[in-house]
C-alpha cells in the first residue's frame, strides 16, 4: 500500500523528520519525508497497510513531543483517492530529504 500525506504544526526544526523516519524504520515501512514551504512536512509512505495505520495512530497522537514537536493536522490519501501524489524521488528504504 501507498500513501501520501501532509502534516501541519510545530513539524520543523523540531526533529519531526527524524522521528518520522525512526518509526517509519521500526514499522518496516519505506519512503520520503521532506519539509514544505509554509511549515508543513510531507511524508510518502509504502508498506503493509497494517504499518502504515498504525505510523498514523501514532503521529497523530503526538500533539507534545520532544524538542516542541506539535502535530495539529495530519491528512492522508490512499494510493486510489484524490490528493494522492506519487513519489517525488526514487528511495531505498525511509529516507530524508533535507
Amino acid at each position: 500500500m501507498k500513501v501520501f500525506s501532509v502534516v501541519v504544526g510545530e513539524v520543523q526544526g523540531v526533529g519531526f523528520r527524524a522521528y518520522v523516519a525512526r518509526l517509519a524504520q521500526e514499522l518496516n515501512l519505506a519512503g520520503l519525508a521532506k519539509n514544505e514551504y509554509g511549515g508543513s512536512v510531507q511524508i510518502f509512505l509504502d508498506g503493509s497497510e497494517k504499518n502504515i495505520d498504525k505510523f498514523f495512530e501514532i503521529i497523530k497522537a503526538t500533539k507534545q513531543g520532544r524538542f516542541g514537536i506539535r502535530v495539529e493536522q495530519v491528512k492522508v490519501f490512499r494510493e486510489d483517492e484524490k490528493g494522492f501524489q506519487p513519489p517525488w524521488r526514487k528511495y531505498i528504504g525511509f529516507e530524508i530529504d533535507h
